[in-house]
């Protein structure tokens, strides 16, 4: 293999890595997204949970 050949090789190992860590990184931000979107919900839930029980408490 001459030295063209191995600097295309190093070249393409180098970039299929880097894909490699951008695609981990993207799954990353996506399951954050999601857990963001898990915890604005559950916040959302429980506030509404507060809200019924003080009118259910004027009720009585």
């Amino acid at each position: 293999m001459n030295s063209k050949e191995q600097k295309r090789l190093e070249t393409t190992s180098k970039q299929m890595e880097n894909a490699k860590e951008q695609t981990d990184l993207s799954s990353e931000l996506e399951q954050d997204l999601e857990n963001l979107g898990l915890q604005r919900r559950m916040k959302q839930l429980e506030l509404e949970s507060k809200f019924l029980k003080n009118q259910n408490d004027e009720l009585l």
